[in-house]
């Protein structure tokens, strides 16, 4: 029970281990998605920089166009320059434009344009507006600015050449406003997540706290539940001996009264059957103090055909006062395995009684070795009513009995000993009227060579 809560507890706190996992990939993610975001956000508003570039170099390159075909020597430009200044007051990150006829600077940042387009319809754009990057030197540094150059030519006068310039603040400016929201979500979202998620680790810290409180109190209750169970089964295995201890004594006293004398040799006898029987009662006492400490009861050799004369012998009182013949057919020295002794005894001890209490009066306990398929087998037969198919796994059960005063602890406590040493105990086919309990385990020869 031990080592399942400890494989529970390992569950959970590796459940809370996959949340937090599963918190930084999806944070990770998140991550990821803002990186995405402020990428397109950033190419969308450089595009809309780049177009609103365009458009300005186009128009100002017409009025350039008007300014330069009209120029008088010098106030010409005036009205362009002017126009420049209101549009700056506009689109703050215009940092220059420049004029050039066939190499020449007619116009730079400030110079005179003029009034309107005269004669605009008659220019026309050589190519498209070609956009490039450079740095302006200034007092407090360099000015990186994003260049919009456009060519014009007409018919009857030079191409002219019109150079914009703007901050690449713009952009930046641009895109603040959906960057500013982006971020914003982001928070927010990472907030949320991360709220849900420390939730979650929260509530599976305090589901394993509670199991630990719960699989402690679990604990308490087996403890005092196996503490019932080693009482009963003490009442349970001295009880039997008890029994056959208060038969010898009775038949000693008829004995002893007995008017033609009393028969030393039956009186030894007798005597030596109490005897023994107090031995295994001591025997059983030393038992229940390895059932309290298991993994105490060293294994060794075990011949199963001489334990079950000695069980049988041990319960000859109780054989002879239930009218009950017991009848041992194995050969000793050919079904030998390794196991405890104690443990073993005691399981054919309370398989052989659960038979005679069903073999009846008049009836016969059967026991008999064997070897097949590689198994040492040991068969428990009487000739009773026989055990209903429905029952043949539940009278192995803790507590389960079909009789008023069993406790149904003798077959449970007889399958644990066997499965402890290696062994298996079950209902096998009778073949006829009756039941059959079969143990089962590995040879030792191999073993103790």
């Amino acid at each position: 029970m031990e080592i399942a809560w400890k494989r529970r507890r390992s569950h959970a706190w590796m459940a809370a281990l996959w949340v937090a996992l599963i918190a930084l990939l999806a944070g990770a993610g998140l991550f990821a998605l803002r990186h995405w975001h402020n990428r397109a956000i950033h190419e969308m508003a450089a595009q809309a920089v780049a177009e609103r570039g365009q458009w300005l170099a186009m128009n100002l390159a017409l009025r350039a166009a008007s300014s330069a075909a009209r120029d008088d020597g010098g106030g010409s430009w005036q009205d362009f320059s002017e126009l420049l200044r209101s549009l700056r007051e506009v689109e703050g990150d215009l940092e220059y434009v420049s004029v050039r006829r066939e190499g020449v600077t007619l116009f730079q940042e400030h110079m005179d344009g003029t009034e309107g387009l005269a004669d605009a319809s008659d220019w026309s754009f050589t190519e498209p507006v070609q956009i490039g990057r450079q740095n302006l030197s200034a007092d407090n540094g360099r000015i990186p600015v994003v260049t919009f150059t456009v060519a014009m030519t007409h018919p009857q006068r030079e191409p002219v050449e019109l150079e914009l310039g703007l901050r690449r603040r713009a952009v930046e400016r641009e895109e603040w406003a959906a960057a500013n929201a982006v971020e914003s979500m982001y928070r927010l979202s990472l907030a949320a997540m991360g709220g849900c998620f420390g939730i979650c680790l929260v509530l599976v810290a305090g589901m394993v706290h509670r199991e630990e409180r719960r699989e402690q109190a679990r604990r308490r209750e087996e403890h005092l539940a196996f503490s019932g169970m080693l009482a009963n089964g003490i009442v349970h295995d001295f009880r039997n001996p008890m029994s056959s201890l208060r038969l010898d004594a009775q038949m000693l006293a008829k004995e002893a009264d007995r008017s033609e004398g009393a028969r030393p040799e039956r009186m030894g006898e007798l005597a030596g059957r109490m005897k023994h029987t107090l031995d295994r009662m001591d025997k059983v006492f030393q038992e229940f103090l390895l059932l309290a400490r298991p993994g105490e009861s060293p294994a060794e050799r075990l011949d199963l055909a001489a334990c079950a004369r000695e069980c049988i012998e041990m319960l000859a009182p109780r054989f002879e006062a239930a009218g009950v013949t017991p009848v041992v057919q194995a050969e000793s020295g050919e079904l030998i395995v390794r196991a405890s002794a104690p443990a073993v005894k005691r399981a054919l001890m309370n398989v052989l009684l659960n038979a005679l209490q069903h073999a009846g009066t008049g009836g016969q306990v059967r026991v008999e070795g064997s070897r097949a398929a590689g198994r040492v087998r040991l068969d428990i037969c009487d000739t009773g009513p026989g055990i209903p198919p429905g029952s043949r796994e539940r009278i192995f059960e803790m507590f389960f009995t079909t009789r008023p005063q069993g406790t149904g602890l003798g077959l449970f406590l007889a399958r644990t000993a066997v499965e402890n040493n290696g062994g298996v105990l079950g209902v096998a086919d009778a073949g006829g009227p009756g039941a059959r309990l079969r143990m089962e385990f590995p040879p030792a020869e191999k073993e103790w060579a």
